[in-house]
């Protein structure tokens, strides 16, 4: 199916829609006259998110590429039709192009090459008398498409027909795979989430009064988006057993200077850590940054200059080597906050932005492995250390343990308070006295004599002598005297930050081996806090007090959702009152909305880190679980501070309230909200299940000890494919098993797995269970229920309350405790929280799978 040189003339007459729809000086995509170099048969399908997210079919007939716009994208399902609308053909070019189409051009959005492959007609040869006919059977090989699809023109709709796209019966159809869903990925980059054109805010008339346009414009201005941004995370130091309880990545420490820039409209504002202009220090670095005008941006990052080896130094900033920004966080783009996004959202936000931005902009270098492989490499390499930040984590202000510190070479930061002169007269400083701020107070840090070059001795004795002071700042300094000359030290007020690298600390709270490193312009001297490394892993756990997001998503009813996130606002942890906390909800036992309420508080440390990101479904019983309760997804009237996720299920949207910090549980506690339902994948991998889920329940007829020997079967068919599993109660009769997994599964793969489990299972124990989904031919044995895996499906969140007079709780188990002794009734809101100061946190595990599903 080669394009013949006659065909050409003919094809370059069908681009004429094409490229009168196109300013090829403006738009990235190939122009009409681009070299054809697909030839054969060639398709493609682009995943466009242009007005709205769809996709793009392309099949190369008589020298260009035939198109249609299919809103849902192709469907393995033969009862599945789906609209294809029939575009502008396109040039053979096309067939290669992925990218983004700047905003202000038709088609303004990212287009992701989302297939490509070969295909023919069936039978083979006739595409062009096929489209005229308006029916075209055509058998695809591509990556995600292989088989037979037929094409069906319907009728024409103004300039553009209206066709159907549907999977032919061939054997290669299957209802239960989503491909869109389950390979989101382009073919050519592997990039998976998309972008549409930005949405500009109406511009103010000529006839608004000047002011007021001084204003709005100075509300945009990259500085005042910085200041509307706030504070920058920081991280902890930490060893690296810090990092052995969580999940983390890492990339190289950089060392230089923290850094956030915002750019619009070709405006940059660089801006210190502690809100310091930057931008005449750093014109080069400006100009780079100005480069991504097309965007309005808040980058997080760190100024460097590079040695000859490639690698950061501090002490060569200012000095003529070559400087970069290194971005290594997006916290806004285009009018939409991302801190509340999870780290990996972010990063993958970021490496899309910077894909086309050459040095002295860069990206920050991620660094594979563990920590402790991380660390090695950093040591081979000589950089300073690595970084670890928790996956799934969100952008929050101030210091915390979601981003780690892992130094190979100890440094400090030390507020100078004095110095020693050099010997004969020279004037040069010998040596400097530095001191750590700790409990409102100067404490001495020791001396610093080397690492500075002579023309640096003599700047730094420029600058002190002007603070010279009579008397010690420092209440524990020693009488330190030159070792030549026996004269005391001279003092100084604390204004300066001095960069120190270090061997270790003292006993007695000193530096030992300190070297100079530099001045640090971008820190105060009361900043200067002595460092003590964490030691104890990090447990996973949401942002107590960072950023909060409302999420808004568009889905295919019933399918996924595809996240665009609406403004966030950082702000302080709010102030949750509780209200009627004597109101009794459970009467046999007598316990309270405020009962409840401390119940939550106690176990949110473990609650939050398995609730973030997942969509609830809330059952309430405002009167106490003696009057009828209810359930409750779409959830209406919540605080501005809190996470909401809006989806769409069937005909309507729903919005879901999402918990990622304590507060949110006590909100619900308030609301009388005991027992939480969470889906199994959290957002924005809406699509991707963090586990398998085994539901199994005796039913009204099974006993509690069939049900035990039927878990203690399931695990052992587990343990022989290698696969771990953590149990927990229901909360009532049940048990339910999770198989944590590594991301990148979908619904349709764990829904498989799950069939095909409990058909093993169905199997060894005839008597026992059954698949069997009509009630009349169970016979009484217990349903195994696969169908719990599913985008939508909820399971009983652990932790969670039921409505059952002694209030169980759904509490995870160990397995040596899955036995014919156990009695789930024994823990309860009363009862727990004595259990887990004994047993700690047994659902730990789920959180941090690596396993994969077996191929079927």
């Amino acid at each position: 199916m080669t394009t013949s040189r006659r065909s050409r003339p003919a094809a370059r007459k069908r681009l004429g829609t094409y490229r009168e729809k196109r300013d090829f000086s403006r738009t990235s995509e190939p122009s009409a006259d681009a070299p054809a170099t697909p030839g054969g048969g060639v398709f493609v399908v682009h995943k466009h998110d242009a007005t709205r997210l769809h996709y793009d079919l392309r099949l190369e007939i008589d020298g260009v590429l035939v198109s249609w716009a299919i809103p849902k994208g192709p469907s393995y399902d033969p009862a599945d039709k789906r609209l294809a609308v029939q575009t502008e053909d396109h040039p053979l070019a096309y067939a290669t192009f992925e990218g983004r189409i700047a905003d202000g051009n038709y088609g303004a959005g990212d287009s992701l090459l989302w297939e490509s492959g070969t295909f023919d007609t069936v039978p083979p040869g006739e595409a062009s008398a096929q489209l005229a006919r308006g029916r075209l059977h055509v058998a695809l090989h591509g990556q995600k498409l292989e088989g037979e699809w037929h094409l069906i023109r319907t009728r024409p709709s103004g300039k553009k027909a209206q066709w159907l796209c549907f999977k032919a019966k061939d054997g290669t159809e299957r209802a239960d795979h989503d491909v869109t869903v389950e390979r989101p990925e382009s073919v050519k980059s592997g990039q998976r989430v998309t972008q549409g054109p930005q949405r500009r805010t109406r511009r103010a008339t000529r006839a608004s009064p000047p002011a007021a346009q001084r204003r709005s414009t100075q509300a945009r201005s990259p500085s005042a988006l910085l200041e509307h941004v706030g504070a920058p995370m920081l991280a902890t130091l930490a060893q690296v057993e810090a990092t052995d309880a969580a999940d983390w990545c890492f990339e190289v420490k950089y060392d230089g200077f923290r850094a956030l820039a915002a750019v619009r409209a070709g405006k940059v504002a660089l801006h210190s850590r502690g809100g310091h202009d930057l931008s005449e220090r750093f014109p080069a670095l400006v100009q780079a940054l100005a480069a991504l005008g097309d965007h309005e941006v808040v980058l997080d990052g760190e100024i460097v200059a590079l040695d000859d080896a490639g690698r950061s130094r501090f002490q060569l900033l200012g000095k003529g080597h070559e400087e970069r920004f290194v971005a290594f966080d997006l916290l806004w783009r285009d009018g939409e906050d991302l801190r509340g996004l999870p780290l990996e959202a972010r990063r993958e936000a970021l490496e899309r932005l910077l894909a086309r931005v050459k040095p002295p902009v860069m990206l920050a270098e991620r660094v594979e492995g563990t920590a402790r492989q991380a660390l090695a490499q950093a040591r081979r390499h000589a950089w300073e250390g690595v970084m670890a930040k928790r996956v799934g984590s969100v952008y929050a202000p101030g210091r915390g343990e979601a981003w780690l510190k892992l130094k190979v070479q100890a440094n400090q930061e030390v507020a100078i308070v004095g110095y020693t002169p050099m010997a004969n007269d020279r004037p040069e400083i010998g040596a400097l006295l530095v001191a750590v701020r700790e409990d409102g107070a100067w404490r001495y840090a020791g001396k610093v004599g080397t690492g500075y070059s002579t023309e640096v001795r003599r700047d730094l004795l420029r600058r002190l002598s002007r603070d010279r002071v009579k008397r010690s700042p420092v209440k524990d300094a020693p009488l330190v005297r030159d070792a030549l000359r026996h004269e005391q030290a001279l003092w100084v007020k604390p204004r300066h930050v001095a960069q120190v690298a270090f061997t270790e600390w003292t006993e007695d709270g000193r530096l030992r081996h300190p070297s100079f490193q530099g001045l640090r312009q971008d820190k105060r001297p009361e900043d200067c806090v002595r460092e003590r490394p964490r030691q104890a892993p990090v447990r996973p756990r949401a942002a107590a007090r960072g950023p909060h997001r409302r999420t808004g998503s568009k889905s295919r009813p019933t399918k996924r959702a595809a996240g665009r996130t609406a403004t966030a606002r950082v702000q302080r942890a709010p102030t949750v009152e509780l209200t009627h906390g004597e109101r009794v909800l459970f009467p046999d036992r007598g316990y309270t909305k405020a009962d409840v309420s401390a119940y939550f508080r106690d176990v949110a440390p473990l609650m939050v880190p398995v609730l973030a990101g997942r969509p609830l479904t809330l059952q309430q019983w405002p009167q106490g679980i003696q009057a009828p309760g209810f359930f409750r997804q779409d959830v209406e009237g919540t605080p501005d501070w809190m996470t909401t996720v809006a989806l769409r299920h069937e005909s309507r949207r729903v919005s879901h309230v999402v918990v990622d910090r304590p507060e949110s549980l006590l909100w619900l506690a308030n609301h009388s909200a005991l027992t939480l339902h969470m889906w199994s994948s959290r957002v924005p991998h809406l699509e991707q299940p963090d586990w398998v889920v085994f539901d199994l329940d005796p039913g009204p007829r099974g006993t509690f000890e069939e049900l035990i020997e039927l878990t203690l079967g399931l695990r052992r068919y587990l343990e022989r494919l290698e696969l771990t599993s953590v149990p927990k109660t229901s909360g009532k009769r049940g048990l339910h098993v999770l198989v944590p997994l590594a991301p990148g599964h979908t619904y349709a793969q764990t829904r498989t797995f799950a069939h095909q489990v409990f058909e093993a299972l169905a199997q060894e124990f005839p008597e026992l269970a059954t698949t069997e989904r009509a009630k009349t031919r169970r016979g009484g044995r217990l349903y195994l229920d696969a169908d719990q895996n599913a985008w939508g499906k909820t399971v009983v969140a652990p932790y969670a309350l039921r409505p059952l007079p002694h209030a169980p709780v759904s509490t995870p188990l160990r397995w040596s405790e899955v036995t014919r002794r156990l009695d789930p009734t024994r823990f309860t809101l009363r009862t727990l929280r004595r259990r887990l100061d004994r047993v700690g946190d047994l659902f730990a595990p789920a959180l941090s799978g690596r396993q994969s599903l077996p191929r079927p």
